[in-house]
């Protein structure tokens, strides 16, 4: 089965995680058909000259750059448009995947054509541990474990071209795109199955700023527009929306130190690997 790899890039991306996560991308033990880069607006001179050198160690890398940042969600729509194969893996500039990633995948929708969707659990690291992020795998659970939060660690999804298009594609809901289209695709085609591979096949790298990125009140707000939307579509009940809003917007408006804490206490109860000894 062929299938494209989809990335956006920004300025603030260094150089170093740019390039592991496009050659773990490619050095996989079965090669996606192409690798789809969107530069989400001007890049720094060292993530270009980074791209230049990979064009030349990655022959199916394609780039294409935007006049002006767009964010993540109008970036990655561009992106669908470009990818020329029926099934897309994304992947995050940060991360870095295990070189059978694309091998269990393919897998799992040649074995059940019925799938549109196919995630995995993911390793989150940082500078004092590393910690086991998982999430529900079969349809069922899966479909209940969205009501409350995204069921699919963005990084480690490949998804249905058809189905993206089927369900509107991306949409610009700042930080929360990726839950956005998860939950359209989902609820939208009740008939359709979806999976999440229990291993870790994707590494997310975190550091404060990724604290940071998940507080604040246009965070707030658009938690606020988007849980609103999936009452309006019926996803949610009337409980369930004032639930999402009042406890996922908790943490949110918590000082950055506290949410910092927060979060890294969650991962601590999660260790999989301690990465100082």
């Amino acid at each position: 089965m062929e299938f494209s790899v989809l990335m956006t890039v920004y300025e603030k991306e260094k150089p170093y995680n740019l390039r592991q996560s496009l050659l773990t991308s490619y050095q996989q033990t079965i090669k996606p058909t192409e690798i789809i880069l969107v530069c989400d607006g001007e890049l720094t001179p060292g993530l270009y000259e980074e791209i230049e050198r990979l064009k030349s160690e990655i022959p199916i890398l394609k780039v294409y750059q935007l006049d002006t940042n767009v964010g993540s969600g109008p970036a990655s729509r561009f992106g669908v448009g470009k990818c020329n194969t029926g099934l897309i893996a994304r992947m995050d500039s940060d991360d870095y995947s295990e070189n059978t990633r694309f091998e269990k995948q393919i897998k799992a929708f040649e074995e059940n054509p019925n799938l549109i969707m196919v995630g995995t659990n993911i390793l989150e690291k940082n500078i004092e541990f590393t910690a086991l992020k998982t999430v529900p795998e079969i349809t069922e659970e899966i479909r209940e474990y969205s009501k409350f939060r995204n069921p699919f660690n963005n990084p480690s999804s490949m998804m249905k071209k058809e189905y993206i298009l089927k369900v509107g594609n991306y949409r610009k809901f700042r930080y929360l795109e990726d839950y956005d289209l998860t939950m359209r695709l989902i609820h939208d085609n009740p008939t359709k199955e979806f999976l999440n591979i229990q291993e870790p096949l994707v590494v997310m790298q975190t550091d404060d700023s990724s604290y940071l990125r998940r507080g604040g009140l246009l965070y707030v707000k658009t938690e606020f527009f988007l849980q609103v939307d999936f009452y309006k579509r019926g996803y949610l009940t009337k409980f369930e929306l004032c639930r999402n809003i009042f406890v996922r917007n908790i943490v949110r408006v918590m000082p950055n130190s506290i949410r910092k804490l927060i979060y890294q206490k969650k991962m601590r109860e999660s260790v999989e690997v301690k990465s100082r000894k």
